[in-house]
Formats: C-alpha cells, structure tokens, sequence
C-alpha cells in the first residue's frame, strides 16, 4: 500500500511540474544587457544588395514603357528615365551603381559611345 501511495504521490508531482518544465523551455532566453557576450558589431555588408560604381556599354531601349540599358548579354533597367529618354535608340557608356537584387542601375553619368 506504501509503495502504491508513494508511486502515485510522484505521479501527481510529475504531472504538476511537466506543464511547467515545457512552458520554460518554449521561451528564449533573454540576455542582460550587461552581458558582454551577447553584446556585437553589426558585420560588413556582404550581401547581393551591395552596390559599388561601374561602368555598363550598350543601347538604350524602350521596354514595356521604360527605357532601359540592353548589353550584349544582359538588360538593365536605369533609374533615371529622363536621362534615358535623351538617349533611346543609341549606344551609351553609363556610370552608376547596380543594385544586383533588382537589377537596377542608378546613373551617375550617361555618355554616347565612344
């Protein structure tokens, strides 16, 4: 009879203490704000997203009623359409940023080829 009160007893813990022992480990863990390790530097920008100055050659065209720069191997669009439009139809060296996630140049400057 002892050990059949005593099994029970334990039983009746576990199921007391089980609903809390899970709603703890569903919860992250919050860290001090004093604590150096959780402290960090963001990194460098790495990413597809980073845009750096270029030079791109070729012709501008109207696509679906945006100009756009068309190279032998690839189209971009260009930000600035009224620079564009000065443009259509002709080859051009251009000088901007592409974002390569949207394949959009900004232009800094826009030249006929040379």
């Amino acid at each position: 009879m002892k050990k059949k009160l005593s099994l029970l007893a334990t039983l009746a813990l576990a199921a007391t203490l089980s609903p809390a022992a899970f709603a703890q480990q569903d919860q992250p863990a919050r860290p001090s704000p004093t604590d150096p390790q959780t402290q960090s530097t963001p990194a460098p920008d790495t990413s597809a997203d980073a845009q750096t100055q270029n030079s791109f050659s070729g012709t501008v065209v109207k696509m679906q009623k945006q100009y756009v720069l068309k190279t032998d191997t690839t189209t971009y669009q260009l930000d600035d359409q009224a620079k564009a439009k000065r443009f259509s139809g002709k080859k051009v060296t251009v000088n901007g940023t592409l974002n390569q996630s949207s394949g959009m140049i900004k232009i800094s400057d826009i030249q006929p080829a040379s």
